[in-house]
């Protein structure tokens, strides 16, 4: 199980272990481009490989003129 919090109050547990990240992120229709996701605090890249036991945060990026 890999458990995912997502902007606002969503918090998912689901068995998607044994996946990139970019793939993941795709099938949640969230753009990679607008996201940061971190393991443990650390920020991973786009093709990180996702494994069961992970504790993942999405953090949407904030930008503006």
């Amino acid at each position: 199980m890999v458990a995912l919090t997502l902007p606002g109050p969503r918090r998912l547990e689901e068995p998607l272990g044994g996946r990139r990240l970019d793939a993941l992120l795709s099938d949640l229709g969230l753009n990679p481009c607008e996201v940061i996701v971190t393991r443990n605090g650390q920020p991973l890249p786009d093709d990180a490989p996702v494994d069961d036991g992970d504790s993942l945060r999405v953090i949407p990026i904030v930008h503006g003129g």
